[in-house]
C-alpha cells in the first residue's frame, strides 16, 4: 500500500424505488449461517472486483454510475435483521463511501496485478463507520487527475460471485453510455424472491432439494479422497514462494491455477462432440482424475448450484448460490460416455439446491449419526463461471496435444478453509481457469495437486481428437491409482484406515479399547469398539457421542457401528477372542434412537 495515498472519501448518495420489509430468503439465511450474525464486522467478508475505465472517465461518472447500480439493485442496499424476526430491510435512500486514492504508478502504464492487490489492502484497511452502506463500497485509485482502476466490493449478503458479475457488466455498460443511467422499472428482487420461495411451489423445491440430498448423503464417501498419509518421499514441487504454517493447526492451504493453451483448445471440440458444455466437461475431467487416483468410482461430493433458473434470474442481484451434491457413476471406460453422465448429474444438481440451510444440517446431523460419518464437504466442486453460448474451436483438435508443453502451474497461498480438495473454474479474460486448492497440504501435498492438474491437462488434450479409453489413464496422464495398504478397509461405501479408527475410539474412551473389523449376517464389515468400563463414557450412546465429536478433519475414518463394554480389559487386548470371553455391561450401536 506504499505506492497509494488517501486523498478523500466521496459520500455517493442513492433515493430507491421502494423501502420494503420481508422474510429472509434462503440464499440469506446460507449466508447468514457461514457469516455469523455480525454482518457489518470485516471486509473479509466482502467480494471485490477491479474494473479499469474509459479515457476521461471522471469521479462523478463512477458516482453517478454506482448510485444507478444502486436504485436499481435493492440487495444493495439491504440490510438482515436476526433473531427470533429474522427479515431483510430494503433501505430507500442512503449513500455509498467511495475512497479515493492518488497512485504512484506511471500514468498511463499498463495495470499491474499488484495494484489490484493494494487497493483491495487499502480499502479493506479503512473503517466504514455509519456513513456508508455496508452492503456496497467502492475505491478509486487516480493518477494526475485520472482514473487509472475501479474497485467495487459488495458484501456476500449482497451477491453471490454471478451477481456480482451483473453488477460490474452493468457497471462497465453505464459507465461507457452516459445517457442510460437510470435505474429502470423493478426487475426481480431479493423481496419477490423470498414471496417465490414462501409460496408452496418454492416449498416443494426445497422439501425435494432435501431429499435429494437425504438420498445420496445416505450412501456417499465419507471421503472421495480418502487416501495414505504422505510418508515424505514424495518429489519436491519448486514453489517461488513459503507456505506458511495454519495458525489453527488444522493444515496448511496450498492452491494452484493451471494456465494450459491445450485445455482451452480441447474444451470446445468435446463438448460439441458430446453435446455438452465446457463446464460439464471440466467436472467430467475432475471426476475421471479423482476416480482413477482414489478408486472410487461411486463418486458423489459437493457442487455449487447457482440457482439461476427462470428468466428472471438471468440479471438477478442477490446471494442465491448454495451447494448441491453432484452424484457421478464413473464406472465407466469412455470419457465420453462420463461427460454425458456428469452432465446428467449437474443438471440434478442444479435442480437441487435451493434449501434451507438449518433444516440440512439437521438431516446430516441425523444421517451421519446413523452411519458414523461426519459430513465435512471434504471434496468440492465450485465453478463460478457459466459460459454463455457455444465455444468456437480455436484451432484444430490436434492443437490441443501440441500446446501440452506451453503449460504453466501458478501457485498461491489462499485463506485458509477446511476443505480437503476443491476444483475451481474462474473466468479469465474469457477464458475458463482451472486450479485445484487444500486446506490441508500435510495431506495433499503440492507434488499431488500437481499431478492432478497436469493429469486432467492431458486427459482433455487427448479428448480433442475423439473418445478416450479411460482404462489408459495412467498411459495418458501419468497418474497411477492409489495403493492402500492392509489396515484399509470399505465399510459402508467408505474407505477407512483402521489405525485412524483406533486412534479416535482411544481418545473418545480413554480406556484400554480395541476396534476390530467383524462380519455381519451378509459378510459386509461392521467396525465393532470393545472397550473396558471405568472411564468417561458409560454406554454406547456416549461412546458414539464421543467418536462423532472426533471426526472433523479426519478423512479415513468413522465411527464404530457397534460398542461392547466389558468389565475390564483381557490379557491379550489384540484378540477379538479374548474380548468375547470378557463379562459385557453394555452394548449396541449407539445410535440416536437407543437411549
Amino acid at each position: 500500500m506504499g505506492d497509494l495515498t488517501f486523498t478523500e472519501r466521496m459520500l455517493v448518495k442513492y433515493a430507491g424505488e421502494r423501502a420494503v420489509e420481508a422474510p429472509l430468503t434462503l440464499g440469506q439465511i446460507n449466508t447468514l449461517e457461514w457469516l455469523g450474525d455480525d454482518t457489518r464486522a470485516g471486509l473479509y467478508r466482502m467480494m471485490e472486483w477491479a474494473v479499469t475505465v474509459p479515457d476521461g472517465t471522471t469521479l462523478d461518472d463512477v458516482a453517478e454510475t454506482l448510485a444507478v447500480l444502486v436504485e436499481r439493485h435493492e440487495s444493495l442496499r439491504t440490510s438482515c435483521v436476526t433473531g427470533d424476526s429474522a427479515r431483510q430491510r430494503v433501505s430507500g435512500s442512503g449513500q455509498v463511501a467511495v475512497d479515493v486514492y492518488e497512485t504512484a504508478a506511471g500514468a498511463g502504464s499498463p495495470i499491474d496485478p499488484v495494484e489490484v492487490t493494494d487497493l483491495i489492502s487499502a480499502l479493506q484497511a479503512r473503517p466504514v463507520d455509519d456513513v456508508g452502506d455496508p452492503m456496497l463500497r467502492a475505491a478509486v485509485a487516480v493518477r494526475d487527475g485520472a482514473i487509472r482502476l475501479v474497485l467495487i466490493a459488495c458484501s456476500h449478503l449482497a451477491v453471490d460471485c454471478e451477481s456480482l458479475a451483473v453488477v460490474v457488466r452493468q457497471f462497465n455498460w453505464l459507465i461507457r453510455h452516459p445517457a442510460e443511467r437510470r435505474a429502470g422499472p423493478l426487475t426481480h428482487q431479493p423481496v419477490d424472491q423470498a414471496a417465490a420461495e414462501h409460496s408452496p411451489r418454492g416449498r416443494r423445491r426445497a422439501e425435494a432439494s432435501l431429499r435429494f440430498w437425504g438420498q445420496h448423503m445416505s450412501r456417499m464417501p465419507q471421503s472421495v479422497y480418502a487416501m495414505p498419509r504422505p510418508t515424505g518421499g514424495e518429489r519436491e514441487v519448486r514453489h517461488d514462494y513459503a507456505v506458511p504454517g495454519a495458525a489453527s493447526g488444522e493444515g496448511d492451504p496450498l492452491g494452484c491455477w493451471l494456465d494450459s493453451p491445450a485445455l482451452r483448445l480441447a474444451l470446445p471440440h468435446i463438448a460439441a462432440r458430446t453435446q455438452t458444455t465446457l463446464p460439464m466437461v471440466l467436472s467430467a475431467a475432475f471426476c475421471a482424475v479423482l476416480a482413477w487416483r482414489t478408486g472410487v468410482s461411486d463418486l458423489v461430493f459437493a457442487s455449487l448450484a447457482n440457482n439461476r433458473i427462470g428468466r428472471q434470474m438471468h440479471d438477478y442481484v442477490g446471494t442465491l448460490a448454495q451447494d448441491s451434491l453432484l452424484a457421478v457413476d464413473a464406472g465407466t471406460t469412455s470419457f465420453d460416455e462420463l461427460v454425458r453422465r456428469t452432465g446428467g448429474a449437474t443438471l440434478r444438481a442444479a435442480m437441487h439446491g435451493l434449501y434451507e440451510v438449518r433444516l440440512l444440517q439437521g438431516l446430516q446431523e441425523e444421517i451421519g449419526d446413523r452411519r458414523g460419518v461426519l459430513f465435512q464437504r471434504d471434496c468440492a466442486s465450485n465453478i463460478n463461471i457459466f459460459f454463455d453460448g457455444e465455444a468456437r474451436p480455436a484451432g484444430p483438435p490436434e492443437a490441443a496435444q501440441e500446446a501440452l508443453s506451453r503449460t504453466v502451474l501458478r501457485w498461491h497461498v489462499p485463506p485458509y478453509f477446511r476443505v480437503l480438495l476443491l476444483m475451481r473454474v474462474i473466468d479469465s479474460d474469457g477464458e475458463p481457469l482451472l486450479g485445484l486448492t487444500t486446506g490441508h497440504a500435510d495431506l495433499i501435498p503440492a507434488a499431488e495437486i500437481e499431478s492432478l492438474l497436469l493429469g486432467i491437462d492431458r486427459l482433455l488434450a487427448a479428448a480433442a481428437t475423439g473418445d478416450v479409453d479411460l482404462r489408459r489413464m495412467t498411459e495418458i496422464t501419468g497418474l497411477t491409482p492409489v495403493v492402500r495398504g492392509p489396515e484399509w478397509l470399505r465399510v459402508d461405501n467408505c474407505w477407512i484406515e483402521l489405525p485412524e479408527v483406533q486412534a479416535v475410539v482411544d481418545e473418545a474412551v480413554q480406556v484400554p479399547a480395541r476396534v476390530f473389523a467383524v462380519p455381519d449376517d451378509d459378510g459386509r464389515p461392521v467396525l465393532t469398539a470393545y472397550l473396558a468400563a471405568g472411564g468417561p463414557v458409560r454406554t454406547p450412546r456416549e461412546a458414539h457421542r464421543a467418536c462423532m465429536s472426533l471426526l472433523t478433519g479426519r478423512y479415513s475414518a468413522m465411527a464404530p457401528g457397534r460398542y461392547v463394554i466389558c468389565a475390564g480389559p483381557p490379557d491379550d487386548p489384540d484378540d477379538p477372542a479374548a474380548w468375547r470371553r470378557r463379562p459385557v455391561l453394555a452394548e449396541g450401536d449407539g445410535r440416536e434412537e437407543q437411549r
